[in-house]
Order: C-alpha cells, then sequence, then structure tokens
C-alpha cells in the first residue's frame, strides 16, 4: 500500500517523474481511505459522491504521461459540491432538490485543472447552499449528505461551509481540494481542521461554473496541507507561475497586527499568540500595531441577500433542458413537499431572498453597499500598503467583504486536541502566498487528527 499521508503535491510529482508509482495506484489508495475512513456510521462522511471514472482517468494519464508537463499532473482533487463539472458526478450544492442536477459543462476552473492532469477524485459534502438556506444551520449539514464529523473530535465543531473539503484534506483522503468562500467559508472550516485555507481575491481567476450565493462575492480557491501546495494549485489556476522559495530570515519584513485582538482572548490563545510573535521577531520581522475596519458584516449581508435570487436563477436557468430545478420558487416549493428530509433547519434565507427582493439588483441598499465595498478596499490597500503581510488572530469579514485574499496558518493544536492557526492577509494574492510561505516556515505547525494513519 502506498503511504499518502501528508504527501505534497510536489513529492508525488517526484515520484511520478521517477516512475516509482502510477497515477491508477494512487487514486486507489485514496479510494481505500475513504472507503475505511469516511463510510458508515463512524465514518468522516466528507466524501458525497465518488468520480466514478476516477480509474479510468488514472489509467488515461498512465498511458499519457509524456503528455503533461504541469505539476498537478495526477493529482488527486476533491471538489466541494457547488463546482460544476460536466460528467457522472451531480452539483447540487448538498441539495436534494438538486442531487439529480448535472451541469452542462465543467466550471472553468475545472477545465484548467483536467487540463494539467489532475484527477477529479469527487465532490465533498458541504453546509446545504454553502450556508445560505437558512439561520442556524449546522456546519457541514446538508439535506443531500448528512453530517460531515471532525477528524480530531467526534462531537468537534468542523466549521463550513466548505466543510467536506477541508476534512477529506486534512484526513488524507485526497492531495488537495477546492472549496469556496462568500463569507469566510475556506478559512473557518480550514481553521478548524488544522489545513492550509486560501481564498484569493475576487477576479484573480474566472468563477463561472460555480453554484452562486453571490457572484460578486463567491471565490473558490485551494485547500491544502502546505502554503506550496496551495501555490502550485492557484498558479495553475492563474494561468501565472508563483516561485516556491525556502528562507532562513524574516530579515526586513514588516508584520502588522491588530493588538486590540490581545485584549479579547483566553490566557491560552495569549500565550499562544506570545510565542508566534516572539519567533517571527527572533527570526528578524519586526511587528507592528495596524488596526483594520470590522463593520463589513451587515453590508455583506446585504450584498449577498440582494445577489443571491439573481445570481441563483441565472445559473438554474442555464442547466440542461431536462433539470427538474430552474428557479429558486422551484426550489422551494420541492423543499416544502419533501418537508421531512429536506427542511430539518427550514429555509428561512432561501425564501427571504425569494420573497424580499426584486432579483434585479436595483434595491437602494444594495447599491449602497456596492458604493461603501469599493472605498472600504480603498481603504485597506492603503491600511496594508505598510505592512508586507498582516497577522489576525481572528477572522475578519472586511477582507471578503472588499475581496481581498486571506490565508490560514495551522499552528498546532488547542489543549483540548482541535486545531489553532492564524489568519494572513496582504495587499495581493501574489504578495500574501510569498510571505505566507515564509511564514509558515517559521512558526507553522500542523499536526494532523490521530487514528488516520
Amino acid at each position: 500500500m502506498i503511504d499518502l499521508m501528508e504527501i505534497t503535491i510536489t513529492q508525488l510529482s517526484e515520484l511520478y517523474q521517477n516512475h516509482d508509482i502510477s497515477v491508477k495506484e494512487v487514486v486507489q489508495a485514496y479510494l481505500s481511505r475513504i472507503e475505511k475512513f469516511d463510510r458508515g456510521e463512524d465514518g468522516l462522511n466528507s466524501i458525497l459522491e465518488i468520480n466514478p471514472e476516477a480509474i479510468t482517468i488514472a489509467e488515461y494519464l498512465d498511458e499519457h504521461q509524456d503528455e503533461y508537463h504541469s505539476n498537478l499532473y495526477g493529482v488527486p482533487i476533491i471538489l466541494k459540491d457547488n463546482i460544476n463539472t460536466a460528467d457522472q458526478m451531480h452539483t447540487s450544492a448538498g441539495s436534494l432538490s438538486l442531487a439529480t442536477s448535472i451541469a452542462a459543462e465543467d466550471a472553468d476552473l475545472v477545465k484548467t485543472l483536467r487540463k494539467s492532469g489532475a484527477v477529479i477524485l469527487g465532490k465533498a459534502n458541504m453546509t446545504e447552499f454553502a450556508n445560505y438556506m437558512t439561520m442556524g444551520m449546522p456546519p457541514g449539514y446538508s439535506s443531500r449528505g448528512g453530517y460531515v464529523h471532525s477528524p480530531y473530535q467526534r462531537d468537534g465543531d468542523p466549521s463550513g461551509s466548505s466543510t467536506g473539503s477541508a476534512v477529506a484534506v486534512t484526513a488524507n483522503l485526497c492531495t488537495a481540494s477546492i472549496g469556496s468562500d462568500t463569507s469566510g467559508s475556506i478559512v473557518s472550516p480550514s481553521i478548524k481542521n488544522g489545513i492550509v485555507g486560501f481564498r484569493p481575491s475576487i477576479g484573480s481567476f474566472s468563477q463561472k461554473g460555480l453554484l452562486p450565493i453571490s457572484f460578486s462575492l463567491d471565490m473558490a480557491g485551494p485547500m491544502t496541507r502546505t502554503v506550496a501546495d496551495s501555490i502550485i494549485i492557484f498558479s495553475d489556476l492563474m494561468g501565472k507561475s508563483i516561485p516556491i522559495d525556502e528562507v532562513s530570515s524574516l530579515s526586513g519584513m514588516m508584520i502588522g497586527i491588530n493588538e486590540m485582538e490581545l485584549k479579547d482572548i483566553s490566557a491560552e490563545e495569549m500565550k499562544k499568540a506570545e510565542n508566534i510573535f516572539d519567533k517571527l521577531k527572533q527570526a528578524g520581522a519586526q511587528i507592528t500595531s495596524v488596526q483594520l475596519p470590522v463593520r463589513a458584516k451587515a453590508n455583506l449581508k446585504t450584498i449577498q441577500k440582494y445577489e443571491f435570487k439573481y445570481a441563483i436563477n441565472k445559473y438554474l436557468s442555464e442547466l440542461p433542458k431536462n433539470s427538474d430545478r430552474k428557479t429558486l420558487k422551484s426550489i422551494i416549493e420541492f423543499n416544502n413537499l419533501h418537508a421531512a428530509e429536506t427542511l430539518l433547519f427550514g429555509q428561512s434565507l432561501l425564501t427571504d431572498a425569494q420573497e424580499n427582493t426584486s432579483g434585479l439588483l436595483t434595491e437602494a441598499d444594495y447599491i449602497r453597499c456596492c458604493k461603501d465595498r469599493n472605498m472600504v478596499k480603498d481603504q485597506l490597500q492603503n491600511i496594508l500598503s505598510n505592512v508586507d503581510i498582516y497577522v489576525m488572530l481572528k477572522e475578519n469579514l472586511v477582507l471578503q467583504y472588499a475581496g481581498l485574499p486571506v490565508i490560514t496558518l495551522p499552528c498546532g493544536l488547542h489543549n483540548d486536541g482541535m486545531p489553532y492557526g492564524i489568519f494572513l492577509t496582504a495587499r495581493t494574492d501574489e504578495i500574501l502566498l510569498k510571505q505566507a510561505l515564509q511564514v509558515e516556515q517559521v512558526i507553522g505547525s500542523r499536526v494532523g487528527p490521530k487514528g488516520y494513519s
């Protein structure tokens, strides 16, 4: 049996180049791990659907290895279930209302991954409709897939909405995954599952083919065990190579922190934060106090509310003609007809969007928030121009609101055994990834869950 535990994309690529393993062997090994750890009553339930063509794809790649020159050749990747694939897999966002839905074509990012030789291993379970179905939806629950479980503690919070994408990576059920983030749905489960989750800046690559919440806030991104792996995947999706350099010193790096965060954390978290800052200083970094605005949450929710009906109706209208659901209204009606299976927690956000928004994006509140968002983006760019990278101990949704990049970095475990980590941001994707790679080499400390070897 191949040992895939914690294997990186670079290590896997070297094995392929040396002909030490085949893509088929790697895919079979991951499928065996999924069967062992993800299925059954005690399984993690992170994988909603396995690609029935995975082995066939692997065999093709083995036969045509010389035709591929990407680092993603033969890399098994799990996709969140709101990312279109035009194959035998469904794209449902975890909803029973879309359980039979098959997209007409791959999402643009999937086309890129396939062209590079990545193996789409399957679809990940997720919080239904990316947690835009009802208030109080448990993280990682969907009517189609049920509950995703934390591999660190069975009753621990795995967070959402890219829950299955995060759990599959941390439990080594795939080499990497792709999640999506509208208001924390990549970075939050990444922190809770001890992995690197990168939400790129808005517009860095095409989001066509993503089952939407908000077309101006949604962003897909890589979820990996190392920053280097996120750089490799993002570079491929963006079509521009970002160098991966090792460093021995952070000399001259200016790191911003919000000292106000230190006033509202536990003694345990204070000790961990002080240890992180000490290591950064010892490595040569300078730390300065910088405060980002935090007023974004209400406006972010307003944009989601008004864009959802417009975006979901547009998405559904473009599905193949034989699709059962073509409007948001038809999804709501289906759920009402099958309430015992679909409405365990309700659908208040769906009905609010249907009944209280025009779907035309003409509301004054929406227009006001869009204008405010542009001002906040300029404000953030100005603030971040004074530092190389900004470290956050807590999630700040102003980054999603303004469309700036954010990445998580695992830094060990809490005393209760659940993962601990920090959030990082910078002015651009490339600056953030390069600096995060350097910071990771100084303070990064991923601790995988026990019992999954």
